[in-house]
């Protein structure tokens, strides 16, 4: 996907023949020094444009262009990247506020938490308003692209003669996946007194076997300016297959057929639980390898400012 040019061509449109604008920036930090040394901030920014769409003699009516950005990052006793994720959606809404209306989207991301070094997907849908700005359904069909990270993934276990220990690390060399994937993805607001806002969204994202999902819980407390808010935020990700973490392999040096210290039988060694063993990790295309995944499901709590402009 030419993403570039994909972000370059809807902006200029939004941006020159787009009627109105909003801005919305979020963000959050937490920090301590001393006896520990831990830094976490994240960062969420929106452009919005919408109206009339002039294109020669052509006017698309009531039209909506959505940027958002997204980052969180964190560092521990100076590990850069300790957590780190980010994500950049594109959308062009035709017919925005009526009760049907196809768009056309286009997203980057990457999550090093869940072993993803890079995962973009573009496509086509259109949302239903079931009842008014209260609740709509969206679906959509997107080609996605997906690589995982591969840095000192791999494990070398040698028999240590009552255990099996770590003789080195090495990177694996991961191709990334293309596959196409279906979006469903219910949405409902509610507004809860003059000061009080929610907003639910769930993206159930099959393509096969593989099934991600995305909860995300959004909270909105006015304050008496009207461009400052209180945003609290909770997402619950899921992954039915998720991304291999560790491939562990025993060392060619030092491995002799017929040893009693085994993956299968470890002695009093401590090694990660084997999620693939060498059949499975086959058949999912990932070599010879006993495989431990990264866990399938992820949580995150987030409260920071809301700043509309």
């Amino acid at each position: 996907m030419n993403f570039r040019l994909f972000l370059l061509t809807i902006f200029i449109y939004s941006g020159v023949f787009a009627q109105q604008f909003s801005h919305d920036l979020v963000g959050g930090y937490s920090g301590r020094a001393g006896n520990t040394d831990f830094q976490y901030w994240n960062v969420s920014y929106s452009l919005t444009s919408y109206g009339d769409i002039s294109l020669g003699s052509t006017t698309l009516k009531d039209s909506e262009f959505l940027l958002a950005f997204e980052k969180n990052n964190a560092t521990w006793a100076g590990i850069e990247n300790y957590y780190n994720d980010q994500s950049i959606i594109l959308k062009f809404d035709l017919w925005a506020n009526g009760t049907f209306s196809p768009f056309v989207i286009a997203e980057t991301s990457f999550d090093d938490a869940l072993g993803i070094k890079s995962r973009s997907n573009y496509g086509l849908g259109a949302k239903y308003r079931v009842f008014g700005d209260i609740l709509s359904v969206s679906a959509a069909f997107l080609q996605e692209e997906e690589e995982i990270i591969g840095k000192s993934s791999i494990s070398l276990f040698a028999d240590y003669g009552d255990s099996l220990g770590v003789t080195a690390y090495q990177d694996k060399d991961i191709p990334k996946i293309s596959y196409s994937r279906l979006s469903i993805r219910p949405k409902i607001k509610l507004p809860l007194g003059e000061n009080f806002y929610y907003q639910s969204e769930y993206y159930y994202k099959p393509a096969g076997d593989d099934v991600l999902t995305d909860w995300r819980n959004t909270f909105t407390i006015k304050t008496a300016e009207e461009w400052l808010s209180i945003v609290i935020k909770y997402n619950i990700k899921t992954d039915s297959q998720p991304a291999p973490k560790v491939f562990m392999q025993y060392d060619p040096k030092y491995f002799t057929n017929g040893q009693n210290i085994t993956f299968q039988n470890p002695g009093k060694g401590n090694i990660p639980s084997i999620d693939r063993d060498l059949a499975q990790s086959a058949k999912d295309g990932y070599g010879d390898y006993f495989v431990n995944n990264y866990k399938s499901e992820d949580t995150r709590l987030t409260i920071g400012i809301n700043i509309t402009f």
